[in-house]
């Protein structure tokens, strides 16, 4: 049983879900998640797109579905006692699972660990209590979960598995002056009606000053399309439906929400501005419980600033304008950004987080391959 309830949990997961169908042809995977878990032949045991929420007012505008969402998984669980139960992030709806879980003797993988090293230090030690195996996909997560367990490893990392490294062509001012930037509002319907507007309005800023410069904005298929020909009236700018892997081997730069959107641009080697906006309320409880210096992951994962970050009041059109503006003007910053952002893929390695997290499920269950 899985249960994954953001988009990026879905498509992560799903690769795992293949790689287990293709060991047990005759097994039963359900649980929670989304359209890409789906196409590898997983059951959903309730419709996806009302998990995919973030920030606390909308979780608690939300609460009875997430509670009777929770008491419905918690009841599967129950009944149908799965051999193994692995949960994707999502660390809101999943502790409670987990503990739920473990009291019932069921055991737990828990693949893309909370982030402990982020704020909520705590659940270090509750993973460690009652999750069979824990599923970093970053290298320095380990450390923080050995201290209450020895069932922790580092899986790698599943943009590393699917995304190739494609920055290797010519810089793009010696392309007649001809550039295209993407704008990556996200993927959950508030965090895009906060950002996109801003977004769009700094293109019109750099489209002042450079006539020649392209946009393609990013929509995520559950999002309806009102909500970005809105924003990008009048501007010129394209609407991408695509992979984000495919919009980035295509562009020069980017403008990206802060999640794993960015870390996707770092190892397609695209050099970005990354923004975050959110409510009064979420950001000022953000920012009283997270202790670390940056939003961004590419940042995180390198210990320094290698891309600009835009953060509330400072995720202006005009900010961002002028932080992307830097990019095109300067070509030693490009150009070395292009190569901190190389340096990330070295750092999360090659594993493949698909094999190695079915072959714990496999240890865990006790099961051999199917022949």
């Amino acid at each position: 049983m899985f249960v994954a309830g953001d988009v990026s949990g879905d498509v992560h997961a799903s690769s795992i879900i293949r790689e287990l169908f293709a060991d047990f042809p005759q097994a039963k995977i359900w649980g929670i998640g989304g359209p890409a878990m789906q196409a590898q032949g997983f059951s959903a045991l309730l419709p996806f797109e009302p998990f995919n929420r973030m920030g606390f007012l909308e979780v608690v505008a939300h609460l009875p579905f997430f509670l009777n969402a929770k008491k419905k998984v918690i009841d599967e669980i129950k009944s149908k006692r799965p051999d193994c139960l692995v949960l994707v992030d999502y660390p809101g709806f999943n502790m409670p699972v987990m503990k739920a879980a473990h009291g019932m003797g069921v055991p737990v993988v828990w693949y893309i660990a909370p982030m402990v090293w982020a704020w909520k230090k705590k659940r270090a030690a509750v993973l460690g209590k009652m999750a069979s195996h824990i599923a970093c996909i970053f290298p320095f997560e380990v450390d923080y979960f050995t201290p209450y367990t020895s069932g922790v490893s580092f899986v790698g990392n599943p943009l590393s598995e699917s995304v190739l490294f494609q920055r290797e062509r010519e810089r793009f001012w010696n392309h007649e002056g001809e550039l295209t930037l993407a704008l990556v509002p996200g993927s959950r319907r508030q965090e895009i009606e906060k950002v996109l507007p801003e977004m769009v309005s700094a293109f019109r800023e750099l489209k002042k000053r450079f006539p020649l410069l392209k946009c393609r904005i990013s929509r995520c298929g559950s999002i309806p399309e009102g909500l970005y020909r809105g924003a990008m009236e009048g501007t010129g700018a394209e609407l991408y439906t695509g992979p984000l892997k495919d919009l980035f081997c295509e562009v020069d730069l980017a403008l990206v929400t802060s999640g794993t959107a960015t870390l996707e641009a770092s190892l397609m080697g695209v050099p970005m501005v990354i923004a975050y906006k959110t409510s009064l309320v979420t950001y000022s409880i953000y920012k009283k419980l997270v202790k670390i210096p940056f939003i961004g992951l590419p940042n995180i994962i390198a210990g320094e600033q290698i891309v600009p970050e835009c953060i509330q009041d400072g995720a202006s059109g005009e900010k961002m304008a002028e932080k992307l503006q830097a990019f095109i003007q300067d070509e030693g910053l490009y150009n070395r950004t292009i190569f901190k952002l190389k340096g990330l893929r070295e750092v999360l390695g090659s594993r493949k987080p698909s094999v190695e997290v079915s072959k714990i499920i496999r240890e865990i269950i006790g099961a051999p391959k199917e022949s």
